[in-house]
């Protein structure tokens, strides 16, 4: 047997020896009494969700502090209040992703305005508006106030729009939408 093999041999032999012996008393000692290092755990917060808009007079002038309801459109429940500051700008947080839309209400609670709907996710900001409409005779209001009426009721049914059945066409044709 070459001599420099079995050196080396031999000094890995010793230095095996040597780690197992170390390990062996440790190892009858029983387990470490000291906690491993606690390993951090990185939890995503919630992605807040913003929504803020302006409330407008039909000439589009500000309306100063506006009282504002944010209406889910799946379950018809109020979300949020808001009252606008005096450029008419409002903002609701602290809301859960779905599906919205903006009521522009009086001081005893009936609605005057009502914004498009809207939907967010987790993470996500939405930019808004209400506007009052032009003002009409009173028959107007009063269908107009009926109308939201049906909406809210319809909106807590979950229904959320209706639109007429459209005509299939095999090919285009001036008639055929």
């Amino acid at each position: 047997m070459d001599t420099r093999f079995s050196g080396r041999l031999s000094v890995t032999l010793l230095v095996c020896a040597c780690a197992c012996a170390l390990a062996i008393p440790a190892a009858a000692a029983g387990p470490d009494p000291t906690p491993p290092p606690a390993v951090a755990r990185v939890v995503p917060a919630a992605r807040a969700i913003s929504i803020s808009g302006v409330a407008w007079q039909a000439d589009n002038s500000a309306i100063p502090a506006a009282r504002l309801r944010l209406r889910d459109v799946v379950t018809g429940k109020v979300a949020a209040v808001a009252v606008a500051n005096e450029a008419g700008r409002f903002t609701f947080t602290g809301i859960e992703g779905g599906s919205y839309l903006i009521e522009l209400v009086s001081d005893t609670g009936k609605i005057l305005a009502v914004g498009h709907t809207f939907s967010v996710a987790p993470g996500e900001s939405v930019a808004t508006f209400v506007r009052l409409a032009a003002k009409a005779p009173w028959i107007n209001g009063f269908f107009g106030n009926a109308a939201s009426a049906i909406a809210s009721t319809a909106a807590s049914a979950g229904v959320t729009a209706i639109a007429p059945e459209s005509k299939a066409c095999a090919s285009p044709s001036p008639g055929c939408l």
